[in-house]
């Protein structure tokens, strides 16, 4: 009979919960709304617990020692929602726990249950039939079940108490339903009490040797090779943009023009801005001139450390070597690898962070998945720093492109998010397996096309899918259409994809290298 769990035991019961959880992962990943392959809760789960056990390991067998290493390391080693929801549950549970020589069954009960209730607050809308769901739905049983001083038959009970809740969550999340599918997070925690229980019973689990590797990059903007990151604001109609944007190609690099009804933006590094402004002025009156001396300003970051040099600082989460080129050409500070499977985790974000020296830092990770992750690393540090909702990188590049670095840090916030708002964004992909979604029959390999993340079209062909979605965005309003094409796709095919668009506007190609999506388009 086991009517108590000391430090040691404990240690031993999250050690077992991350071994049992790893031999899931892949299992974990495959269950997917949308059958698209970038299915990644397993992966941010194990990497998630697996911080927190590393951590727990260096703790005495004083068990305050081994909640605060576990919670510490959870809430450092969190990736994507998944895993930042799991940080926050160990959060809850080693809270209560804490200042207890042993752990009985009613304590281990209320720690579940708070463990439930911190996750539940720390997501801004929570939606029922998800890890949240399962564990509060677990840990209500686990309150019933206490009454029982045997660890054995009162994890029995949790655990079937666990696996019901996940049975139910199609019936609450029609989505789920629709799919085939149970919850990829309520399956992860469902796995952890099955991995502990399994330490409890005295079982042995085959450990599975994988270290946490900390596999962020940094790429921070070194190369400088024009010294004048110039913008300018022109009073001209939009229908002049290209004969404008043909004057200035050759003069810099990392150009970008965009247009607004009666007003042109210029984004241009060059050597010689004197000619960018003079070429503008004979296309309108000039609104507004920004001149910027990059090399400057990068001598003066890299000899003084700690000091907030600028008014404000960017950080970006990318993958794709020409998403990630584009970011440092618009001049952000910090671009951390990362997007769909390949989340960045707590520490990695506060890493990026501490490697910028601004008065603001915003940061925009660029994925629904990395959201919660960069918000959970901006409430640990204690620098100013706001997180952006974008959930896809072309929203990022035409936020930042529209950024008036002189204006009040409210006002910069406040451009990027109605920026974002008018940016509709079309994603081209492929199925992984055979699945029913909003009675659409998809089968495996037939290629996917969302809109702000909603599917829409399905096809054979990547070209006539993308082709099909934008046509049928495109209104008397929109301005200009942004194809960036993936590591899959030939220019050539984006080409010709543009040169079926019908569009008076500008249509811009970008060489994306995004993995698992063909195309990623904006249209604003």
């Amino acid at each position: 009979m086991l009517d108590y769990i000391d430090g040691k035991t404990l240690k031993e019961l999250f050690k077992g919960a991350y071994v049992y959880l790893s031999n899931k992962e892949e299992e974990i990943n495959k269950l997917n709304v949308f059958p698209v392959p970038d299915g990644d809760t397993g992966s941010n789960m194990v990497y998630t617990l697996k911080f927190a056990v590393n951590e727990s390991e260096k703790a005495s067998d004083d068990i305050n020692e081994i909640l605060n290493n576990l919670s510490r390391g959870a809430l450092l080693g969190a990736k994507g929602n998944s895993g930042v929801i799991l940080s926050q549950i160990i959060r809850g549970f080693s809270k209560q726990l804490m200042d207890h020589e042993k752990i009985s069954t009613k304590d281990f009960a209320d720690a579940l249950k708070n463990g439930s209730v911190t996750a539940y607050k720390a997501v801004m809308k929570p939606i029922e039939g998800t890890i949240l769901t399962v564990s509060r739905e677990c840990a209500d049983e686990a309150i019933r079940l206490s009454r029982i001083k045997d660890f054995k038959p009162f994890f029995e009970g949790i655990v079937k108490a666990a696996l019901k809740s996940l049975n139910r969550t199609p019936e609450l999340l029609p989505l789920l339903k629709e799919a085939g599918v149970v919850d990829s997070g309520g399956k992860g925690f469902l796995t952890i009490l099955t991995g502990m229980f399994e330490v409890i019973k005295g079982n042995n689990i085959d450990i599975i040797q994988s270290e946490v590797v900390d596999d962020v990059r940094l790429c921070i903007n070194k190369d400088i090779n024009y010294g004048y990151c110039t913008e300018v604001l022109v009073k001209s109609h939009k229908s002049m943009i290209d004969e404008l944007r043909g004057k200035i190609e050759n003069l810099g690099d990392s150009l970008i023009v965009v247009s607004d009804n009666d007003l042109i933006k210029i984004h241009i590094h060059t050597n010689n801005p004197g000619i960018i402004i003079e070429e503008a002025l004979k296309f309108g009156e000039l609104i507004n001139v920004k001149i910027d001396n990059m090399k400057l300003q990068h001598e003066d970051t890299a000899s003084i450390k700690g000091k907030p040099l600028k008014k404000y600082g960017i950080l970006a989460v990318a993958s794709g070597e020409g998403i990630k080129d584009i970011f440092n050409k618009l001049g952000c500070d910090i671009i951390i690898d990362g997007g769909q499977t390949m989340n960045p985790s707590t520490q990695d974000i506060l890493k990026g962070i501490e490697n910028i020296n601004a008065e603001n830092i915003i940061v925009f990770p660029n994925n629904k998945n990395v959201i919660m992750t960069c918000e959970q690393a901006m409430n640990i540090s204690k620098k100013n720093i706001y997180v952006i909702q974008t959930k896809s990188f072309n929203q990022a590049v035409s936020a930042i492109i529209n950024i008036n670095y002189n204006d009040d840090v409210h006002d910069v916030v406040k451009k990027i998010n109605e920026t974002i708002e008018n940016v509709q964004t079309i994603e081209i992909t492929y199925s992984i397996r055979e699945t029913q979604i909003n009675d659409k029959v998809i089968k495996k390999g037939d290629i996917l096309g969302f809109v702000n993340g909603k599917l829409i079209e399905i096809g054979n062909d990547y070209n006539k899918v993308a082709e099909k979605l934008i046509n049928s965005m495109v209104t008397e309003d929109t301005s200009i259409i942004t194809i960036y094409y993936g590591n899959a796709v030939h220019k050539d095919d984006a080409q010709r994809l543009a040169e079926k668009i019908v569009f008076d506007g500008d249509i811009d190609i970008q060489n994306g290298g995004q993995p698992l999506y063909y195309y990623t388009i904006s249209v604003e």
